[in-house]
């Protein structure tokens, strides 16, 4: 008896021995039942046909591994009409049918394989003296059916990555119950609305300010009221702000004096007027064009579009900084020296310096180009000194080439746009110290300090924004609509959104315009988020427990699997929270 409870064995079974054998403690477990009960007619049979030994592994005990050989008798069922000729007796509160191992270890291994998955998991069951492959463990947790939850209020639902701009899922989570309920393979609205007309009742949805969302919020929950989250309207505020400051970079105050040439980037103010007129070059005009009317035209430059205009400015500033290292280069200063100086890696300084010219951004498309078989006699021409674009397009004539002659004065104007080639210093000479450079407040350290309280500014940052809204009234005005904005949003002003809308539709910030016209679009959630305390807080933080997990079991980690992972560990520890 004392065996038989320490060992927590079933009352409908009796210990008949125990044995240790080269540190393996072995268990003969017999039955006491008088019948059993046919599997198929539910009808008990008191008559033995036959018996065998099953062996199953169970929990270890003081560290030794522990075996059970369990007397299984077969009975033969007397019933008329039964399918079944004889059955085994079975023993639920040990083990199921066919397994082998006891339920209360396939219960400690399925644990295990729930908190560390497959391959940490088998590691983590041979310390503890019980022996399975990552496989089994993997057949543990795909046994395992989620216990049914009930459809939330107020739900969360937020994206992941399968793999990082390819392919996403949703996530969603009970704001309420603090615990992930679903996720789905996708981030499709259909997939959304679908799910939430199978699941009706939500009455409040938290989400990002993704358009997908919204809509399929609205398709499948639409009497629910949506919440836009605080943080991410923060985070869209904060974008907007650096776009704005990219076109007032060079009224950006300067952070460190300068003693010495070269000069910075920014040393030498350039509009974006200026910017325009010096990357546009004149297009080539290709005789073969007049097949279709006759006489050539000169065609008008159309206006740059945002997008344009921001990638020239970002392109100013690489060349100037291009220009920087090759100077610093030619004086002999080191790389890593220039480096440091200059705020960037060593890997940027090294490739300029051996570039041999400018080092264009490759464009995004993946196709090849027409003048790509060409290029090498272009480089040499373009090295014996002609730069005439017509001149050149005919000599490619000459030699098969079709494609037009603006391509060809797209790639002179990007020669053009090039500095020289860089002189290698020579061996003997010695390097010297980098010279101290001027460095102006980048767009992005002060859409940061346009969004942060002045209270939690120091002294220097204060200073610098002080004189920010001295140097220009246009970079005034927008310091103070984005710091009134965060105050709206961290104290929930919700009454104070229609008249911020309207002060930000009237500024001189045409990327702020921008962003108040996508608040017009989504007001209900934004003015929601403003009124409400759910936010996204919940959901981020599951999103980062589903990476950890998902990270855990690398190329293992399909829908399924990961599936029930996140729903079963959330499920339990609820449980246990509530408990």
């Amino acid at each position: 008896m004392l065996l038989s409870t320490l060992f927590s064995l079933p009352d409908d079974l009796s210990l008949v021995d125990v044995h240790l054998e080269n540190e393996e403690l072995t268990l003969l477990l017999r039955s006491r039942q008088t019948s059993a009960t046919c599997p198929e007619c539910a009808q008990p049979s008191p008559h033995v046909h036959g018996h065998y030994t099953r062996q199953l592994s169970d929990l270890p005990c003081l560290g030794k591994v522990v075996r059970v050989h369990l007397e299984v008798r077969r009975f033969a069922c007397r019933t008329r009409g039964c399918s079944r000729t004889t059955f085994a007796e079975r023993f639920p509160m040990l083990t199921l049918p066919y397994a082998r191992r006891t339920q209360r270890q396939a219960d400690a291994l399925k644990a295990i394989a729930f908190a560390e998955g497959g391959k940490a998991g088998t590691l983590q069951a041979k310390r503890l003296a019980m022996s399975a492959s990552r496989d089994t463990l993997l057949r543990l947790i795909r046994s395992t059916t989620l216990p049914k939850r009930k459809t939330p209020q107020v739900l969360g639902l937020d994206d992941f990555a399968w793999k990082k701009g390819d392919r996403y899922g949703t996530l969603l989570v009970d704001l309420q119950a603090h615990a992930p309920i679903e996720m789905l393979p996708d981030r499709e609205a259909a997939t959304v609305a679908r799910w939430l007309r199978t699941h009706p009742g939500v009455k409040l949805i938290s989400r990002d300010r993704a358009g997908t969302y919204a809509e399929g919020a609205k398709r499948g929950a639409p009497r629910a009221k949506q919440i836009a989250d605080r943080y991410h309207l923060l985070v869209n505020l904060r974008d907007a702000i650096k776009g704005s400051l990219v076109r007032y970079q060079d009224r950006l105050p300067i952070l460190a004096a300068a003693r010495t040439e070269p000069p910075l980037v920014s040393e030498h103010p350039t509009s974006s007027e200026e910017m325009r007129a010096s990357s546009e070059t004149i297009p080539l005009q290709d005789s073969e064009k007049g097949s279709r009317g006759g006489t050539e035209r000169a065609t008008q430059a159309r206006p740059l579009t945002m997008v344009e205009q921001r990638r020239q400015i970002s392109r100013a500033n690489r060349l100037a900084r291009y220009e920087q290292i090759l100077t610093l280069h030619r004086q002999g200063v080191s790389q890593r020296a220039i480096a440091r100086q200059l705020h960037v890696s060593r890997k940027v300084v090294h490739h300029s310096v051996t570039a041999g010219s400018f080092p264009e951004r490759a464009t995004s498309s993946r196709r090849g180009s027409k003048l790509d078989r060409y290029l090498p006699y272009l480089r040499k021409r373009w090295e014996q000194g002609c730069h005439h674009g017509l001149q050149l397009v005919r000599e490619l004539r000459t030699q098969g080439y079709t494609g037009s002659a603006s391509l060809v004065g797209q790639l002179l104007g990007q020669w053009r746009a090039s500095s020289p080639l860089p002189q290698q210093p020579s061996r003997g000479k010695k390097r010297q110290a980098a010279p101290p450079l001027r460095r102006r407040l980048s767009p992005r350290q002060a859409s940061w300090l346009f969004v942060k309280a002045k209270i939690h500014l120091d002294e220097k940052q204060q200073a610098l924004i002080e004189q920010i809204n001295l140097v220009d009234a246009d970079l005034g005005e927008l310091y103070q609509l984005g710091q009134d904005f965060v105050q709206m949003v961290k104290q929930r002003q919700s009454h104070q959104l229609d008249a911020w809308l309207l002060r930000a539709q009237h500024s001189a910030c045409i990327e702020l315009q921008g962003f108040a016209r996508g608040i017009k679009r989504d007001y209900a959630a934004v003015k929601a988020g403003l009124s409400l305390p759910w936010s996204q807080g919940q959901v981020e933080g599951q999103i980062t427990r589903l990476k950890l997990l998902k990270r855990q079991m690398y190329g293992r980690a399909k829908f399924d699997l990961l599936r029930l992972r996140v729903l079963s560990r959330a499920s339990s520890s609820h449980h246990t929270k509530c408990a």
